[in-house]
Formats: structure tokens, C-alpha cells, sequence
């Protein structure tokens, strides 16, 4: 039974935005299927055998195995220090309100919020680059975005003046 007071939880989740990282692809090893191999038909008894011809095998990379790796970064592609990363994250949860007419109606949903922040922490601009299909819940975070402010500062170790950024903001009742 649920009490009046209890609170639902919320998962704020983060993402650097890739279209403005000078950033190569990180390549899948290619998936090999393997075909039965299909006898041919015998020759005729007056033909000449021709020496079959074997296809070149190509030797198969192994996806790396172990923890969560980071593509190669070129140049000077920002670097997002994984602990400013997590201080952003529950700074921005802090801010996060449930909608009251959203959460009565049973709405939920996931707002792609993307934003351009400086070494400060103030943000440069913000938008909705995917709503969640729910007024409401869209609304809530565009102000979110602007009490959060000002955001926490890069540290040190991020050299960069300003990085852009797109965080999945989600709803959910659970």
C-alpha cells in the first residue's frame, strides 16, 4: 500500500554529446556466419578437373573483455572527469521535481535535455533534443535545467572552456 508521503524515486543518467567531439568510431569486430559448405556436383567422366580454390580465411577479432572502455579520444576532444560527472548527476537530482498532474495521470518517460556548460558551471543553453511525449514532464525539465543552475565547476583536470553535453532525464514511478 503506498503512503501519501512517499516519494517516487528518480534516475538522472548522463551522456557526452558525440555530434561535437572530434571522436572516431569505436568498431565492432564484424559477426562471421558460417555457411554449410555444399558438395558439387560430380564432373562429368570426360571433364578435366580443375583444382578447387579455398577462400581466405580472415582471422576474427575478440571483443574486449572486462570493464566499460572509453573510446580513443583525438586531439583536444574534451575529457569529462568521471567524478564531475557523478557531482553533476546528483547536483542535477537534486533539483528534479515529479510533477504532481503528471505523476497523478501515471505519466512517465525519458527527456533527452542537451546543454552547453562552462568551466563555471553556468549553462550556455539548453534544449530538448527528445521529448518524452508528456508536456509536463518536458516542462518540468527546462526548469529543472534553470534552478539547478549554477552547476558544479569542471575541476582542474578538465582543461576545456566549455563542454556540451546530453543527459537522459528519467520519470519514472517505481
Amino acid at each position: 500500500m503506498k503512503s501519501a508521503t512517499m516519494r517516487p524515486r528518480f534516475a538522472v543518467q548522463l551522456a557526452p554529446v558525440d555530434s561535437d567531439i572530434d571522436q572516431p568510431e569505436v568498431d565492432t569486430p564484424p559477426v562471421v556466419e558460417q555457411k554449410p559448405v555444399e558438395e558439387p556436383p560430380p564432373p562429368p567422366p570426360d571433364a578435366v578437373a580443375i583444382p578447387e580454390e579455398k577462400p581466405v580465411e580472415q582471422p576474427v577479432e575478440k571483443a574486449p573483455t572486462g570493464g566499460r572502455r572509453r573510446p580513443r579520444i583525438k586531439g583536444g576532444a574534451p575529457q569529462v572527469s568521471a567524478s564531475w560527472e557523478t557531482t553533476l548527476v546528483k547536483h542535477l537530482q537534486q533539483f528534479k521535481r515529479y510533477p504532481g498532474d503528471a505523476q497523478s495521470r501515471g505519466e512517465e518517460g525519458v527527456v533527452m535535455l542537451s546543454f552547453s556548460v562552462d568551466r563555471t558551471g553556468h549553462v550556455l543553453a539548453h534544449r530538448i533534443v527528445r521529448s518524452s511525449g508528456h508536456p509536463d514532464l518536458d516542462a518540468e525539465v527546462m526548469s529543472m535545467i534553470e534552478r539547478a543552475q549554477p552547476l558544479p565547476a569542471f575541476p582542474s583536470t578538465m582543461t576545456d572552456t566549455k563542454l556540451d553535453l546530453t543527459v537522459p532525464i528519467r520519470f519514472s514511478l517505481r
